[in-house]
């Protein structure tokens, strides 16, 4: 389908999607939540991979619930004050943050389209940006894990040669 064109729906069709997507949108939203929390409150520990991967599965969650709102032609409603939002600490640049710089970069640039995107009521481009948010933080997820599994073959050597 073009973009910008909507399917055309019975109005009872059209009804029981709008409901089903708002329990799919509740439900996406308390794994938002979650995700956001776990960062919020988070001590710095080996967990921080399950945290960005947390993230990432929420973002596409949302994603994935937004692209149907869009599809059925529904605004996304602005956030007030998205455009100067910031993530959790553990997130932001300048932090200490573990994983790549230039998958770091990709998150700081999703994370701007995302608050964008936040403050307009386009739900596609909100898709859109929940989908870029998904992707960075699940590459960071990754590159996270892959520099703990190295660490940890680091740390048995080392207490190995002990």
């Amino acid at each position: 389908m073009p973009p910008g064109r909507r399917k055309q729906l019975d109005p009872a069709t059209r009804a029981t999607r709008k409901r089903q997507l708002q329990e799919r949108f509740e439900q996406a939203e308390d794994q938002w939540g979650t995700a956001m929390r776990a960062h919020r409150l988070a001590p710095p520990d080996a967990g921080f991979a399950r945290r960005l991967r947390m993230l990432g599965d929420a973002a596409a969650a949302e994603a994935s619930v937004c692209r149907d709102a869009a599809e059925l032609g529904l605004a996304w409603r602005p956030i007030p004050g998205a455009q100067s939002a910031e993530p959790p600490y553990e997130l932001r640049p300048g932090t200490g943050r573990r994983g790549p710089s230039e998958l770091w970069e990709a998150f700081d640039i999703a994370v701007g389209r995302f608050n964008h995107a936040n403050s307009r009521t386009d739900a596609a481009a909100v898709a859109d940006a929940y989908g870029e948010v998904s992707i960075a933080a699940l590459a960071l997820a990754e590159a996270v894990e892959a520099e703990d599994r190295a660490a940890a073959r680091r740390d048995r050597r080392s207490a190995g040669a002990a």
